[in-house]
């Protein structure tokens, strides 16, 4: 999983500081040079001209409509950094790519089309983790404070600028943004080794209602591959979690409502208080407190006490139609059956959703089943039945994914005889079998 940007910015490029250093103006050249891309392409090839660099391969866009201002800056500083320019915002918002970020973004205050603060705050929403910085020969004390509210600026370079003061608010900005990306990445791999430890224990805990919630987030990330939702890998966590607070239920509860039996009032209450539990736990990590809002939300009062948002309510619908169409699958003899059945209480998610649902089900790739010995088993395969002990006990469910904590699991009940030689796993095959139209 990938967990996609954050959608907030850093705290430590809160740091303002103005550079105000004129002990150098900037360049103007008296000949004619090539236009912008060439610029780059001549900073590229003295670079490899034995030109060593001194910061990395950061990549900076310069953004000015004094175009005799951008190709001093190539020349001055192109040995040292790999600088892109770009002639007013317009064209420099064509060159913002968050897959690809620039690590520092430094534009003139003053543009015909757009002013510095305006093109630096939809830098910032483009590409959040971009070190911002403007230049300016204007001391407007209003523009400086929106600058800095709206606009999240590291660094004021002050017109005009020498070419040292370029040179070290570059490095600096280069450093934050490095700073920045690591403590991203630091965030990022704790995050996701929290989560797949959570995944990894409650699939050997209570693999019954893991197995569930690996079916049901297959069918979530079918939803999502197919609708525009931003943060959507919080609906894939909380597919993947939304078991979890099923761990405080005892098994046998557990092997009666999965398996289809009709359950008492009391039993029938503490179940329907599991996603509240699983939430409550969720909510302790940090930046997973949206997830356990969109699986406290599949509660059947709802998510009490909170005041939903637009995003968090469709969220909640995408969880809530998978878990439906799951439960739809099994007691049906087809996903298209499924589909159709689910049709009849459609108005309950709209449209959108279920028509993206529809696609899923059609364009599915279908499952078949094959036998291998034990001892082939690897991790990534997926089990095509539930793997039981000899005892009757319920080691894994179907649909659930070999990991390497489930091969040291199997492994050691084979070696004491409480398993059988052979399994049975999915084995996928790219069209359909059934070439039934799902009814309009």
């Amino acid at each position: 999983m990938v967990v996609k940007g954050r959608s907030k910015r850093p705290q430590s490029q809160s740091r303002i500081s103005v550079v105000t250093h004129r002990s150098r103006n900037w360049p103007t050249l008296d000949r004619s040079l090539p236009n912008g891309d060439n610029e780059r392409a001549m900073s590229r090839r003295r670079r490899t001209m034995g030109t060593s660099r001194s910061v990395g391969t950061s990549r900076v866009l310069v953004v000015d409509d004094d175009e005799k201002l951008l190709r001093g800056v190539v020349r001055q500083q192109g040995d040292s950094f790999d600088i892109s320019t770009a002639k007013g915002p317009r064209e420099a918002l064509d060159q913002i790519d968050p897959d690809c970020p620039f690590a520092v973004v430094i534009s003139d205050m003053r543009m015909p089309e757009m002013n510095g603060v305006d093109f630096l705050k939809e830098v910032c929403a483009r590409s959040p983790e971009s070190v911002r910085m403007i230049m300016t020969g204007f001391a407007e004390l209003n523009l400086i404070i929106r600058a800095i509210n709206e606009g999240h600026i590291f660094r004021f370079l002050a017109k005009p600028c020498s070419e040292q003061d370029m040179a070290l608010s570059l490095r600096a900005g280069i450093r934050q943004y490095e700073l920045v990306r690591s403590e991203h990445d630091l965030v990022e791999g704790t995050l996701h080794g929290s989560v797949d430890m959570l995944a990894d224990m409650l699939s050997l805990v209570r693999p019954l209602a893991f197995g569930q919630s690996v079916r049901v987030r297959r069918i979530v990330e079918g939803l999502l591959s197919r609708l525009d939702i931003d943060d959507a890998w919080q609906v894939e966590i909380a597919a993947m979690l939304s078991s979890l607070g099923c761990v405080t239920l005892p098994s046998t509860l557990l092997e009666k409502k999965f398996m289809g039996q009709p359950l008492t009032s009391e039993e029938q209450t503490q179940f329907d208080r599991h996603p509240e539990l699983a939430s409550r736990l969720l909510h302790k990590i940090p930046r997973l407190e949206s997830v356990g809002d969109i699986i406290a939300a599949q509660a059947p009062g709802g998510l009490q006490g909170v005041q939903q948002s637009p995003e968090l309510t469709r969220k909640s619908k995408v969880l809530r139609l998978a878990f439906e169409y799951e439960r739809l699958e099994k007691r049906s003899k087809s996903p298209l059956h499924a589909m159709n059945e689910l049709r009849k209480s459609a108005e309950k998610f709209g449209d959108e959703l279920v028509d993206a649902l529809v696609d899923y089900v059609r364009q599915e790739k279908h499952a078949e089943s094959r036998t291998i010995s034990i001892h082939s088993l690897t991790e990534g395969q997926v089990l095509a039945e539930e793997l039981r002990c000899s005892g009757g006990t319920l080691l894994m469910s179907k649909g659930q994914k070999i990991t390497e904590s489930a091969l040291r699991m199997i492994e050691n009940h084979y070696q004491h005889g409480a398993i059988g030689d052979t399994v049975k796993v999915v084995s996928l095959v790219s069209e359909p079998k059934e070439s039934a139209v799902l009814n309009a």
